[in-house]
């Protein structure tokens, strides 16, 4: 996973054995060694462009939302999935978690600055959201 993060979007790597391997095949990998690290999915989702998908090593197809929403469900605390899953969505669209809550571009950047008070990200892209003169109620209450 580490190593993964090392690469540029398109770079690869020689492992020690000869295998080159680019940084979607070093994530995929991770994920058929430990299914439940779920960096390891919001990193995979990191690696596509909004609306693509990716086979796992296992046959099974994913979108890039569904990594980020797996990665949620294996960690609800993971801001950064939160925050990535909320990039991928337009204005009132909607997406259903895995434990079946509704929730909307906003409520993902919220999330994850509820989680995580001091993630810059997160507050960068909630400003975004908001029309001119447009407040927002944080989960702490803050407005």
């Amino acid at each position: 996973n580490n190593l993964g993060k090392t690469l540029t979007r398109g770079g690869s790597v020689k492992l020690l054995n000869g295998q080159q391997m680019s940084k979607q095949q070093l994530y995929l990998k991770v994920i058929d060694i430990d299914p439940n690290y779920s960096q390891a999915y919001n990193n995979l989702g990191l690696t596509l462009t909004n609306g693509g998908s990716v086979k796992l090593l296992n046959g099974q197809q994913m979108s890039q939302q569904e990594l980020y929403i797996k990665a949620i469900e294996l960690d609800p605390n993971y801001s950064h999935a939160y925050n990535n899953l909320g990039r991928t969505l337009t204005s009132g669209e909607n997406v259903k978690l895995l434990n079946g809550q509704q929730m909307s571009k906003q409520e993902f950047f919220i999330k994850a600055i509820d989680i995580d008070p001091n993630y810059s990200y997160a507050y960068n892209n909630l400003g975004r959201t908001l029309t001119s003169g447009e407040n927002v109620k944080l989960l702490n209450g803050q407005q």
